[in-house]
């Protein structure tokens, strides 16, 4: 169901005659209010509020060019139209089976009242759960072709309240960081902080500051005003091949939605599906050929002698058949070949000119792996470097499909300029026409053109448990951090499921007598990733040696990688994380908790009336001391039931609750 109907038409009928308005803009509900005006230099500001509260305070707009002059003062505005949206659409995959896409919308008309007399249009979203604008150049605004070389758009937040934040420190990175919390005045000027930039507003509750729909643009980052502490401005990546520029265009053109999410707590944000909103319906008629699922994956542990397979694990076809027989098993719908299936991939820290990504080497047969695998039901993603799928992107593609193969693994971009942006959904639309699935590694953060190119099936741009091979960053700490964070914005591909136990306290990077990765925290704190993460396509880390007969490996036989409902139950960044997700008529719950221990605490509200089955895994009485321990208990409940029980420290749970009283023995 669609609507698109007029709001406030008195109102809007004598503002279209006003030179400046002034206008209060509101959410369909009202709790949500956008005020924009002119200041003294006649600079267009906008300011939110949350319930008559001030959650952003007046923040200015400033766009600077090569060779133009810049644009932000000597305005006049107009609201030149409004309307109301309200519709419900099916994501193929994610956190919800149905979303609502409801919002008020708003034209303001931004004039330069002398000079050239350029007009850009500022359009503004406003939901229930925050707010979205962008910029629009109108094919007759007066810019024709430009080379925009700053963005100046102003979040001015407050010193005092806290954020959490990521400083990549360039344009040009994996963006693969930890989530700092500080108060926002803290943050040092010489940082370059990446979205999504989470807040909490003292006594009034909750922002996420990040992008949609980025097409054709740069990606967005945000720099600390010098002058006024608690104010963050926008950055956005230089091209690579012209530094100077951020974003060339022409007219007609539009800049991505600049996105305030706001909640009352961190679930308002966590449910919200106003990201993928933001972007256009999916581009493919048929879609039928995405299937999201979970995966089998070598590299965290090839390299390594496996003790149940009886040779040396690396890249040869034993060994991928190895990995594909575990993804059988467990009745995972992928396997992963990873990288030198096709020979070198860099050469002294370049990528090698002379690969070639349709020829595998002579110890890994593709096309009997694939064959292999297909007879177990078991779909194949192969690795490529970004660089050799440039060069051989339309003869490579048709031969993977020619192969067989489900989709590509693509590495090392470590980029979001304008061209790679391009190039993400290049890829994502030729790979479509021969019915491969993308996982994007090396990877910017999602920003919901997912909706749109939906065989972009999850992407990393996170820091996860493949840094547990070399650095001690992975904490329990991080981990809670990220489902308010990066987690936040969509498809995650972190790889949980490490199965090879260690209390922080007595980490060590893997390596000599322990060449197997260890994760810290509890056997259960890596079950409930599997439910709090978000991907389509979740990739399982460890080894089938790891796997086989081991407490918590039945779980992820039964798990999910898609949802029909998501409910947030509680925690706080950081502390620790209650959520719920139903998948048809079954509701997996996850919790984890950081480095303290928690009493878990709450009822089964979200359930529909009945007896339910609960199968729970938990930490055991001695995971502190031995984190890979857990226990498992199955009872009967009912909608509404007080749940209470322990997580140890960098602990957690799991359960699965089914309509319907436990079986008889």
């Amino acid at each position: 169901m669609i609507r698109s109907i007029p709001i406030q038409m008195i109102l809007l009928v004598f503002l279209i005659g006003c030179s400046d308005p002034s206008p209060n803009l509101v959410s369909p509900d009202g709790h949500i209010r956008v005020s924009v005006g002119l200041d003294g230099e006649q600079s267009f500001n906008y300011s939110v509020f949350k319930d008559s509260q001030p959650v952003v305070l007046p923040s200015s707009v400033h766009l600077e060019f090569l060779e133009q002059d810049p644009f932000g003062r000597g305005l006049e505005m107009k609201l030149v139209s409004d309307r109301q949206v309200d519709e419900t659409w099916h994501p193929l995959w994610g956190k919800t089976g149905e979303a609502r896409n409801h919002y008020n919308e708003y034209r303001i008309r931004l004039s330069e009242k002398k000079g050239e007399g350029r007009t850009i249009e500022w359009v503004v979203r406003i939901f229930n759960d925050g707010i979205a604008f962008r910029y629009i150049f109108r094919e007759d605004s007066g810019f024709g072709e430009f080379k925009l070389t700053g963005e100046r758009t102003e979040f001015n937040l407050g010193a005092d309240h806290m954020a959490w934040a990521t400083n990549h420190g360039s344009y040009y990175s994996s963006q693969e960081h930890t989530y700092d919390k500080r108060p926002l005045g803290e943050i040092g000027e010489d940082e370059l902080v990446g979205c999504p930039l989470l807040v909490e507003v003292q006594e009034t509750g909750w922002l996420l500051i990040t992008e949609a729909d980025l097409t054709d643009w740069a990606g967005l980052y945000f720099i600390a005003d010098d002058s006024i502490p608690g104010k963050m401005i926008s950055s956005l990546a230089s091209l690579k091949r012209e530094p100077a520029v951020k974003v060339a265009g022409k007219s007609p053109a539009e800049s991505p939605w600049r996105v305030i999410m706001v909640g009352n707590d961190p679930g308002d944000l966590i449910e919200s599906n106003m990201i993928a909103n933001l972007n256009e319906p999916a581009e493919y008629a048929d879609v039928s050929w995405i299937r999201p699922g979970l995966s089998a994956w070598d590299r965290w542990w090839s390299g390594d002698y496996g003790p149940d397979a009886g040779f040396e694990l690396g890249m040869n076809t034993a060994t991928m058949k190895y990995f594909v027989d575990l993804a059988d098993e467990m009745d995972w719908e992928y396997m992963i070949v990873d990288w030198t299936w096709y020979g070198n991939v860099f050469v002294d820290g370049e990528p090698d000119p002379d690969a070639d990504i349709t020829t595998p080497i002579d110890a890994v047969d593709i096309k009997g792996i694939i064959s292999y695998a297909e007879a177990r039901d078991v779909k194949i993603i192969l690795w490529v470097l970004s660089d050799h799928l440039d060069r051989q992107m339309d003869e490579a593609l048709a031969l993977y499909e020619s192969w067989g193969a489900a989709g590509i693994k693509v590495d090392f971009m470590d980029c979001d300029d304008q061209d790679m942006v391009n190039w993400y959904q290049e890829v994502a639309r030729k790979a479509a026409r021969h019915h491969l699935v993308i996982d994007f590694h090396g990877a910017y953060k999602p920003t919901g053109v997912s909706r749109t190119l939906p065989n972009m099936i999850t992407r990393e741009g996170v820091l996860g448990n493949e840094y547990t091979k070399w650095s001690d960053l992975i904490t329990p700490r991080h981990t809670v951090v990220l489902p308010y964070t990066r987690g936040l914005l969509g498809e995650m591909d972190f790889t949980p499921g490490g199965f090879n136990h260690i209390r922080q306290e007595d980490f060590v990077v893997a390596g000599g007598d322990s060449p197997n990765p260890y994760v810290m925290g509890t056997r259960c704190h890596q079950l409930a990733m599997t439910v709090v993460y978000e991907s389509a396509f979740m990739v399982i880390c460890d080894s089938p040696f790891n796997y086989r007969g081991q407490p918590g490996s039945d779980f992820l036989k039964l798990v999910p990688s898609t949802w029909s409902e998501t409910r947030y139950i509680g925690g706080y960044p950081g502390e620790d994380i209650l959520m719920a997700r139903r998948s048809g008529d079954q509701w997996f719950v996850g919790g984890m908790t950081g480095e303290e221990s928690r009493e878990a605490e709450f009822h089964l509200n979200f359930l529909e009336e009945g007896i339910y089955t609960l199968t729970l895994w938990r930490d055991a009485d001695d995971s502190d001391l031995n984190p890979g321990h857990l226990e498992k208990e199955s009872y009967e409940v009912t909608a509404g039931d007080p749940v209470s029980l322990k997580m140890e420290r960098g602990g957690g749970f799991v359960m699965i609750l089914e309509p319907g009283s436990p079986a008889s023995e």
